[in-house]
C-alpha cells in the first residue's frame, strides 16, 4: 500500500499541475492516486478529466465509469463516460452507459429521445422504440401503444408545444425513415402555430426528400449549426449537391468531417489502420493460403455473405434480396467478430485446427441465433460491407458459403463515403479526409483481390451501375448463384424497403426512392475536389473494367 505521505504528495502534484495547465503531469498524478486504490469518486473523475484533455479516450472512459460506480447518485458521471466511449469509437458501449444515465437522471422526455436517436444510429431499433415509448410515458403518463399519431402529445403534454421536444422527435423520425409520421408531426405543429423554420433540420430534411432544395436550404439556415454540426453540414452538403453546386457541397462535407470530435486523433487511428491492412495483405500469399484448414458443414446451412467497399450499393441490393420469401438479411451486425474472438488475427489462421474452426463456427451461429430465428429454413445473408477484409475467416469456417461482391465505380464510392458522416471507428475514420479515403480503398481492394487470387472462394460480382440500369437482368444470375428460385417480388424494392421500416445503414433515406442513375458518374462533377485521390481511384477503375 502506498504510504499516506506519498498520496498527499501525489494529490498536491495533481492539483498543482491542474492549476498550471500541465495536462500530462496532472494525468500522471491523478493516475498514481487511482492506482493506489483510491475509493474517492472525485479522484477518478479528475483522472478522467485529465485523460480527456490528452485525448486518451479509452482510459478516460474507464476512469469515469469507475467514478460513476463509486458515486451512483451523480448521473452526470455516466453521461461523461458515455461521451468518452463515443470518442473512443465504442459507440455501443457508450449507448449502454447513456441508458444507465437516462435511468438515473430526473424524468425528462428529451433524455429518452436523445437516447432513442443514438440507438437508432447504431441500428438498435427495438431499443430505440422502447425509449420513444418511455418518452411518451414520461411526458403523458402512458405509452404510445402503437399509436404513432400520438407523437404530438409528447411535445404538448405541458399544455403548450415544447419546441425542443418537437425538434428532437423530428430528428428521430427522420433518422429512422418514418417520413409519413414526420410530415404528420410537422403538419400538426403548424396547426399549433409552430412554423417549419422553427423546426429547422427535420423540416429541411423533408423538403429535400420532396425535391425542394431551395426550401430545404432556407429551413436549414434557420437552424443552428453548432447544435449538431456533423448532421447540419451533412444535410447542407446534400442540399448543395442537389443544386449542382459541387464546390459548396464538398466544402460542407469537409466542414462536417472536421466537426467530428477528436478529428486529429481519428486521423492518426486511420493511418494505423491502413498500416495494419497493408501488412495483412502482404501476408496473403499462395503459400500462406495453402496452409489454411477448413471444416465440413455441420448439417446447418451456411450463410451467404454480401460484401463490398462502403457505399457500393449493398443496402439497395439487400433490399431487393430480402423481398424473396426464402431470404433473411442480417443488416450490418458484426458476427464475424465472434469468429475472430476464437481464432485470433488473420496471420495466425493457418495454425488453427479443425476443432478451433468448429468452435468459431459455433460461436458465429450462437450470435446469429440472437438475430434470426434458428428455425428459419431459408438462406441467411450476412450483409456487412467490410467483411471483404475477413474473407480468410469465411473460407476457413464456411468454405461452402457464397460471397456476393457489390462493385461500384471507385470514384463514386469514395466520394460518397467522404460526404456521408459515419459513426467513427478505425475504418470509418479514413473517410474524414479525401486522400485517406482513397488510400483506404486501395488497401481494402488490395487485400480483397489477393484473397480472391489465393483462396478458392465462391464469388459473384454484382455491379451497381448494372443493377440500376436493369434490375432483373442483374439479379437473375445472382439468384441462381445463391441457389434460389426466381421470384418477381424481388423487383419491388420500394415496397420491400417500406415494409422493413427503419433501416440502420447510411442509405436509409435512399432505398425507398425510385431507381435512378443520378449517383452514377457523380464524381465527374467533383474532379477538381478529387484531384488528390484520382490517381489511385482511376487505376482501380481500370482494373475493375470501367471505361476511361
Amino acid at each position: 500500500m502506498t504510504p499516506a505521505p506519498a498520496l498527499s504528495q501525489a494529490l498536491a502534484r495533481a492539483e498543482a499541475a491542474e492549476a498550471a495547465g500541465d495536462r500530462a503531469a496532472a494525468a500522471e498524478a491523478w493516475g498514481q492516486l487511482c492506482l493506489a486504490g483510491s475509493g474517492d469518486w472525485r479522484v477518478w473523475s479528475n483522472y478522467g478529466g485529465a485523460l480527456a484533455a490528452l485525448g486518451r479516450w479509452p482510459e478516460c472512459a474507464k476512469a469515469l465509469r469507475r467514478a460513476a460506480d463509486l458515486n451512483p447518485a451523480e448521473p452526470l458521471l455516466r453521461q461523461a463516460a458515455a461521451s468518452a466511449l463515443a470518442q473512443a469509437g465504442r459507440h455501443d458501449e457508450g449507448a449502454d452507459e447513456l441508458k444507465l444515465w437516462v435511468q438515473a437522471a430526473p424524468a425528462d422526455p428529451i433524455n429518452n429521445l436523445l437516447l432513442a436517436r443514438l440507438l437508432a444510429d447504431l441500428g438498435r431499433h427495438e431499443e430505440s422504440d422502447r425509449q420513444l415509448d418511455a418518452a411518451a410515458r414520461v411526458a403523458t403518463g402512458k405509452g404510445l401503444a402503437g399509436d404513432r399519431g400520438g407523437l404530438i402529445r409528447i411535445a404538448t403534454a405541458s399544455g403548450k408545444p415544447d419546441l425542443n421536444l418537437l425538434r428532437e422527435l423530428g430528428r428521430l423520425l427522420e433518422r429512422t425513415n418514418r417520413l409519413d409520421e414526420l410530415r404528420n408531426l410537422i403538419g400538426e405543429a403548424e396547426v399549433l402555430g409552430i412554423e417549419r423554420g422553427q423546426l429547422g433540420y427535420p423540416a429541411a430534411a423533408v423538403a429535400l426528400r420532396d425535391g425542394d432544395a431551395p426550401e430545404a436550404k432556407r429551413l436549414l439556415l434557420a437552424d443552428r449549426p453548432d447544435e449538431d454540426p456533423v448532421r447540419w453540414h451533412w444535410l447542407m452538403a446534400r442540399i448543395a449537391d442537389a443544386q449542382g453546386d459541387s464546390e459548396t457541397a464538398f466544402a460542407e462535407a469537409e466542414a462536417m468531417n472536421r466537426s467530428s470530435n477528436d478529428f486529429a486523433g481519428w486521423r492518426e487511428r486511420c493511418r494505423s489502420h491502413l498500416g495494419r491492412l497493408r501488412s495483412i495483405a502482404d501476408n496473403v500469399t499462395p503459400e500462406w493460403a495453402a496452409r489454411i484448414q477448413t471444416i465440413e458443414s455441420a448439417g446447418r446451412q451456411s450463410p451467404a455473405f454480401l460484401v463490398g467497399f462502403p457505399r457500393s450499393g449493398t443496402t439497395l441490393l439487400d433490399t431487393f434480396l430480402v423481398g424473396h420469401p426464402k431470404v433473411a438479411v442480417l443488416e450490418e451486425v458484426p458476427l464475424i467478430h465472434a469468429i475472430e474472438w476464437v481464432l485470433g488475427n488473420i496471420a495466425e489462421l493457418p495454425d488453427r485446427s479443425p476443432d478451433q474452426l468448429a468452435k468459431a463456427r459455433d460461436a458465429y451461429f450462437a450470435e446469429l441465433d440472437k438475430h434470426v430465428d434458428p428455425g428459419f429454413d431459408g438462406l441467411v445473408i450476412d450483409k456487412l460491407p467490410l467483411n471483404l477484409l475477413a474473407v480468410p475467416f469465411i473460407r476457413a469456417v464456411f468454405p461452402d458459403s457464397p460471397i456476393v461482391f457489390a462493385q461500384r465505380h471507385p470514384c463514386d464510392c469514395v466520394l460518397s463515403c467522404f460526404m456521408q458522416g459515419f459513426a467513427l471507428n478505425a475504418s470509418m475514420a479514413c473517410f474524414l479526409d479525401i486522400g485517406d479515403s482513397a488510400d483506404f480503398y486501395d488497401a481494402a481492394l488490395t487485400l480483397w483481390t489477393r484473397c480472391r487470387e489465393t483462396l478458392p472462394v465462391k464469388v459473384h460480382t454484382l455491379v451497381y451501375e448494372e443493377l440500376i440500369a436493369d434490375p432483373k437482368a442483374a439479379l437473375r444470375p445472382l439468384v441462381d448463384f445463391l441457389g434460389l428460385d426466381w421470384n418477381e417480388e424481388l423487383l419491388d424494392h420500394r415496397a420491400t424497403a417500406k415494409a422493413r421500416g427503419a433501416i440502420s445503414t447510411p442509405s436509409y433515406d435512399q432505398v425507398v426512392q425510385p431507381l435512378n442513375d443520378r449517383a452514377s458518374g457523380r464524381w465527374r462533377r467533383y474532379e477538381k475536389q478529387l484531384e488528390r485521390a484520382l490517381p489511385i481511384l482511376l487505376s482501380w477503375a481500370e482494373r475493375l473494367g470501367y471505361p476511361k
